[in-house]
């Protein structure tokens, strides 16, 4: 119940209350790793990112095996500008899951904004192959493109930003 109606309070908007909500599936439930999920993206999305990194230890203090609290989690280090520490996550999640084109995605965000557009595209690269999700496929072009032209490489980034727009149709 509680659950469902952090849900409908996210669907809201009401952060807050969804949080509080979520909070309190987990203490009925705290080997429900999605709880953690659900309850660190909210804290992401206030920008909390060390109660979000909370959140994901917890997921992987429960299932060491779960490549998405790593890749979530190294998104996160990503997003406080630890770069090391993000990509040491989105090893992780590789390793554990190689097919896994969010891990890839998350890691090429990392290098690149490290500064290593080499590493970034290759990274990028290699989301696209491994993506099977069209919404996030686009994402993966732009991504792509941005970094091409951060390199000075016009003409492959005009080819994937048209592959993008192509994509978001």
């Amino acid at each position: 119940a509680y659950r469902r109606r952090g849900r409908a309070w996210e669907e809201k908007g009401d952060y807050d209350q969804a949080i509080a909500d979520y909070s309190k599936a987990i203490e009925l439930d705290p080997g429900d790793v999605n709880l953690y999920y659900l309850r660190g993206h909210l804290y992401k999305e206030k920008g909390d990112y060390d109660q979000a990194i909370a959140d994901c230890n917890k997921a992987i203090e429960i299932n060491p095996d779960d490549a998405k609290a790593y890749y979530f989690r190294g998104n996160l280090y990503r997003r406080k500008g630890d770069y090391d520490r993000a990509i040491a996550d989105c090893n992780k999640a590789i390793e554990i899951d190689p097919g896994n084109a969010n891990a890839y995605y998350f890691r090429a965000r990392a290098w690149e904004e490290k500064g290593n557009l080499k590493k970034a595209i290759k990274d990028c690269s290699k989301a696209i192959e491994k993506s099977q999700f069209g919404w996030l496929d686009a994402q993966l072009y732009k991504a792509r493109a941005r970094m091409w032209l951060q390199k000075g490489k016009v003409e492959k980034y005009e080819e994937d930003l048209a592959m993008a727009k192509k994509l978001s149709k």
